[in-house]
């Protein structure tokens, strides 16, 4: 009898402690969860139970507390039972022959939530997704928006004027501005993380919903509260309000901040999504109204659509629709900042592009004296001693100095440029004009190659026995056919030609033959007889022809030169940079006449255009470069021997950029409030005061 009442009375102390631990989730789910901006995954508590689900029935996941063994049960109810007691010496024989349970502090907290997603969901869709879908997003997913405020950072007028690559750039694009970056391997990586972060924002929302309704013990964790596995489930949510508050604030004006701050506090937000109750329609409607204040009336059609996603997915109970309104929001506001960034640039251009030689002089200089330059000075000064040497003895006779050695300067940069002797590197100086430099050289080659193909064609018309000279029209035709077979080639270098050489010696020998008359017709061996001597001139010919397009390029180019050395750089920008055909001038910048005339004005030829504007922009670079560069990297103060005749010591000193009027002087274009404190700080060279950050209105048309 006393066994039977210490059994009863232990049963039931174990029934009355199991009622209350059996209540403790629900009162755990229904608490909010705090509000965190950083999520880092603290090891599980010492009293992690070690479950490995996938061993376990679907039907045991759930299976109640009560079922667990008690710690209470003692040695009377196993007498009771029949089972045999061990001693401690047999429980320790035992347990060696068992595998070591895996301690509870290295089991991983978000590996747990997965398998929840991955067992809970299986392999039925939710979403869209599978189970297994669900958990590898969750777990491998990006944490972080593929637009943040960081990311964004660039566009902020501080770091406009103070970029160095976008102040260089600006004096050679008319239409520059900034553009979502969706093109090329970047682009791809973009778009790949923008699904990934999407389908992971999905998972997140499905856990948070399968946290909320379910009631019972969550296998695998247990051991944990429910707001604490919540906590550990907020991994993407709260960032992504957080970016979107943030970005916001930076696009509306301070009386607005308050409103941002109260429709978007984190906090809130996150125990009203963790309970059920937040209403995200009427969050998307606010934000709708927000955003069509202050943004392009362009944007309407998006924000409407984003509103859209938003009320649909909240009535089809579908998160993967609630997610897209959210991912549409993110590209809205990455959208408008663009805007912004662009708006302003448009302003500033004039202002920015006057104050070039003045900041790039103060950037490259300020970097040499700290140390932190990436231009090895010796190796631009040798340079440059090595192209005095060699050019200057073709240098036309001149009284001064100063365009002495610029004609030197002008020389060399051609040289390169046409692979003159092999050379193909530019001094590290030229660090700002790689790109353009690169793609100029791409484009003289393809001059070069379709001068090869011409020289080919004029040998087998003298072949086949046309002695008369070849009319502009033939040529004209020719040059058709050749830019339709080497089509998108074009610009990718000159095994790009190589490879389209059959195709190319088929077409030259036809129109070859066609011009005398004969028969169209061809043996296998003479089409591979003219494959092979195409290839043969395209290697051995093509220094020659090089050699002939430079000579008819460089009196062009140093035509410019003389005609724009004392000019602005806006006069530069106006006169040498063109314009493009689907793009009508801006009316803030006035686009000027040509100055230049064209060399071939006296022999006309069907590349006219084309070497006019090759010539324009070797001319723009080698100006804007001198201007910068030749007093800090090429003119040494010993330079007193440069031409024929020997300039007197006062035109030596003189300096070889031509003074330039300060900004004071110069007639000021009507700029916003704003802009007038960006000028100050741009000539002054101090940072942005924290509250200088200028908001401009978005008021601009499509671009």
């Amino acid at each position: 009898m006393r066994i039977r009442h210490s059994l009863q009375k232990n049963c039931n102390r174990f029934r009355r402690q199991q009622e209350m631990r059996t209540q403790t989730p629900n009162a755990a789910g229904s608490r909010a969860s705090p509000f965190r901006s950083e999520h880092a995954y603290p090891p599980p508590s010492a009293s992690a139970i070690d479950v490995d689900s996938r061993n376990s029935s679907a039907s045991t996941w759930h299976r109640s507390l009560i079922c667990t063994e008690s710690p209470l049960v003692g040695e009377e109810q196993s007498m009771e039972r029949g089972i045999r007691s061990y001693t401690s010496e047999e429980a320790a024989a035992r347990d060696s022959y068992l595998p070591a349970p895996t301690p509870p502090h290295q089991r991983n907290i978000p590996e747990q939530l997965a398998e929840l997603l991955m067992t809970m969901i299986g392999a039925k869709e939710r979403n869209g997704l599978t189970g297994e879908e669900l958990a590898e997003s969750f777990r491998d997913g990006p944490d972080a928006p593929p637009v943040t405020k960081q990311s964004l950072g660039e566009l902020d007028i501080q770091n406009i004027i103070t970029n160095i690559k976008l102040r260089h750039d600006v004096n050679f694009d008319r239409d520059l501005s900034f553009r979502p970056n969706v093109d090329g391997v970047k682009g791809q990586e973009k778009t790949r993380a923008t699904e990934r972060y999407r389908r992971a924002l999905v998972a997140e929302l499905q856990l948070y919903v399968l946290l909320s309704q379910e009631t019972r013990p969550l296998r695998g964790v247990e051991h944990m509260k429910r707001e604490e596995i919540t906590r550990h489930a907020e991994r993407r949510l709260p960032t992504f309000f957080h970016t979107i508050r943030d970005v916001l604030k930076s696009l509306v004006p301070d009386r607005d901040h308050s409103r941002v701050d109260e429709h978007l506090d984190v906090s809130m937000l996150m125990q009203e999504i963790e309970r059920g109750v937040c209403d995200m329609v009427r969050l998307a409607e606010w934000m709708a109204h927000l955003l069509k204040e202050h943004c392009a009336p362009m944007r309407d059609q998006w924000v409407d659509a984003m509103v859209i996603s938003t009320r649909k997915g909240v009535t089809e109970n579908s998160l993967e629709k609630i997610v897209q309104g959210l991912c549409e929001l993110l590209g809205i506001l990455e959208a408008m900042k663009l805007d912004v960034a662009n708006h302003q640039i448009r302003n500033l251009k004039t202002l920015l592009i006057e104050d070039t030689i003045n900041f790039e002089r103060h950037y490259h200089l300020d970097k040499l004296v700290h140390g932190r330059a990436r231009v090895n000075m010796n190796i631009a000064q040798n340079w440059y001693a090595d192209a005095n040497d060699e050019f200057g003895s073709q240098c036309t006779p001149r009284r001064d100095a100063a365009g002495f050695q610029l004609e030197v300067f002008t020389r060399a940069v051609v040289a390169i440029l046409f692979g003159k002797d092999g050379r193909s590197d530019f001094p590290e100086t030229f660090y700002l004009d790689d790109d353009r430099l690169q793609t100029l050289k791409t484009e003289i080659d393809d001059l070069v190659f379709f001068e090869v193909c011409m020289s080919m064609f004029a040998i087998l018309a003298k072949q086949f026995g046309y002695g008369a000279p070849l009319s502009l029209s033939i040529e004209q035709q020719l040059r058709a056919s050749i830019s339709a077979i080497m089509g998108e080639a074009v610009g990718h270098g000159p095994q790009q030609w190589m490879m389209n050489s059959e195709a190319l010696s088929l077409e030259i020998l036809r129109q070859a033959s066609r011009l005398v008359g004969q028969p169209l017709t061809y043996h296998f061996d003479c089409l591979a007889d003219a494959n092979h001597h195409l290839r043969l001139l395209f290697t051995e010919s093509f220094a020659h022809h090089a050699a002939q397009l430079e000579a008819t390029f460089l009196p062009q180019i140093l035509g410019n030169i003389d005609r724009h050395t004392s000019a602005s750089p806006m006069d530069l920008f106006n006169s040498l940079v063109s314009i493009s055909p689907s793009m009508p001038p801006h009316p803030t910048y006035p686009s000027q006449p040509v100055a230049s005339e064209t060399f071939a004005s006296a022999q006309p030829h069907p590349e006219t255009a084309k070497l006019t504007d090759l010539a324009n922009r070797i001319t723009h670079i080698v100006l804007l470069h001198w201007r910068v560069w030749g007093p800090i990297a090429y003119v040494q103060d010993d330079d007193s021997q440069h031409s024929s005749t020997s300039p007197s010591d006062e035109e030596i000193a003189r300096p070889s950029v031509s003074p330039q009027p300060t900004l004071a002087h110069r007639p000021q274009p009507q700029l916003p409030e704003e802009a007038a404190q960006v000028v100050a700080t741009m000539m002054t060279g101090d940072p942005l005061d924290s509250g200088q950050e200028t908001h401009v209105p978005h008021q601009t048309s499509s671009q």
